[in-house]
């Protein structure tokens, strides 16, 4: 049996960095034992193997993720940095897809030394805000706690990316809204770390979950959920969405066309995005509709030297609603800062977020589409034309018709010939996350002009 040898009576200052497998509780459900345990191991080694290289020490395991311990801030963010690059490395080589959210946090923790002299662990509020926000991260983000102001000499970290862009060391940390964990007093101060790219530029616009209310008044506040309208009364202005709520159930919600960003037309079977927010007699209601599939008005809010960049709308209340456009959708010379034009709002993927597809200049005819009809069946074989594909990140998006399709490469029939942009592919149809799609068995066709 293990005993406490002995404890540190003075608390020491340490960065605490938890690791956790992003959806471990679907590879726990989905893979066989054996299956999953060798999945941990090989998390497991890289894991203490980054840890060590950044002069930190391996404390434990906790459910599906790893602590680790580290004297200084800036060495836990490396590596951070360095593991999540290493998973991103073994994903373009691997069907498993592995990835992890990452929490740091620093504060004073007591050290405990255990009885066989190999092996420290250590408690603290520290260790709670290192897990709370873990789990917020979503997969391949980091996010930081740090409790005195960043120092660009504290914090002489890189990335495969920051080098290339030259990037200033601070350009790597963008504040979030404080956020109120149990067990503290105030709300703590929490960074996102933009390893992949800059702040503007980062895909994961939002690389956090959405953080869960603590009372019943805050219920209303902010969350989004994606539903379809599953009836809808014109000539009386209002409907109902079916959706899956907080608990999973699925519901059904009221909805009125005052409600409706920019009061664009609404149809059954609609797919839309809204919030939750208290209506008559405090009964739930859905506000800020956005009707996916529909053509908006926005400004461009930034955009980078390829094309690439970010539209916005404003919803009822006044707040953007933001939008990622790739370069094939813009269908004029290029995206230019504070552009207004016009294009169809689309889902993509969890890391994609909402998406602009067919931007135009006010008043220019768009692209003919085919009319989708009803929604894609899932395990059905679709068709469609790849719009983006980043072999170094091992993820891509197709377009089928008006439904953005997120590709990995875990799905490619042939993973060391990945599609291009203008490429044909043939997949089955899965389903994704928040009412969206993925392709599953990804073949490449050879054929040309295919009629999406």
């Amino acid at each position: 049996m293990t005993f406490i040898q002995n404890a540190e009576k003075e608390p020491a200052v340490r960065t605490l960095l938890y690791a956790r497998i992003h959806n471990a509780d679907q590879y726990k459900t989905t893979q066989p034992d054996a299956d999953w345990v060798n999945l941990f191991i090989e998390f497991y080694a890289s894991a203490v193997t980054v840890a060590e290289q950044c002069h930190g020490e391996f404390i434990k395991t906790l459910a599906s993720g790893i602590l680790c311990s580290f004297s200084s801030p800036k060495d836990g963010v490396q590596a951070a940095i360095n593991l999540q690059e290493l998973l991103l490395e073994k994903r373009r080589h691997s069907t498993s897809g592995l990835s992890c959210g990452i929490g740091l946090a620093t504060g004073r923790v007591h050290l405990l030394q255990l009885s066989n002299g190999k092996r420290m662990d250590c408690l603290g509020t520290v260790n709670d805000v290192a897990l709370a926000l873990s789990e917020q991260a979503r997969g391949h983000a980091i996010l930081f706690h740090h409790p005195d102001p960043l120092l660009a000499t504290e914090f002489p970290i890189h990335s495969k990316a920051g080098e290339l862009l030259d990037r200033f060391c601070l350009d790597y940390f963008q504040e979030m809204p404080p956020l109120r964990i149990v067990n503290t007093s105030t709300p703590i101060k929490r960074y996102a770390v933009h390893w992949q790219g800059n702040p503007g530029e980062y895909l994961t616009t939002f690389p956090i979950e959405p953080t869960k209310p603590s009372t019943e008044e805050e219920l209303f506040q902010g969350k989004n959920f994606f539903g379809k309208v599953s009836a809808f009364k014109k000539e009386r202005g209002f409907g109902f969405i079916q959706y899956y709520a907080e608990n999973q159930e699925y519901q059904e919600i009221y909805f009125h066309m005052t409600y409706v960003i920019h009061q664009v037309p609404v149809l059954e079977n609609d797919h839309v995005r809204f919030i939750v927010k208290p209506g008559k007699e405090g009964r739930p209601q859905a506000c800020s509709v956005l009707v996916l599939g529909s053509r908006f008005q926005g400004r461009v809010e930034s955009c980078t030297e390829e094309g690439a960049g970010f539209i916005t709308i404003r919803d009822h209340d006044a707040k953007l609603v933001r939008f990622f456009v790739l370069p094939q959708e813009v269908h004029y010379d290029k995206l230019t800062l504070d552009d207004i034009v016009e294009f169809t709002a689309s889902s993509g993927s969890e890391t994609e977020g909402l998406v602009a597809l067919q931007v135009t200049r006010p008043g220019e005819a768009t692209v003919q589409q085919a009319d989708i009809g009803e929604n894609l069946v899932i395990g059905a074989v679709e068709q469609a034309l790849m719009t983006v594909y980043f072999p170094e990140k091992g993820y891509g998006f197709a377009k089928c018709k008006r439904n953005s399709i997120y590709i990995h490469v875990s799905e490619l029939t042939d993973p060391e010939h990945p599609p291009a942009p203008g490429d044909h592919i043939e997949f089955e149809v899965y389903p994704g996350r928040n009412e969206t799609y993925r392709a599953n068995t990804v073949r490449l066709i050879k054929k040309k002009g295919l009629d999406l």
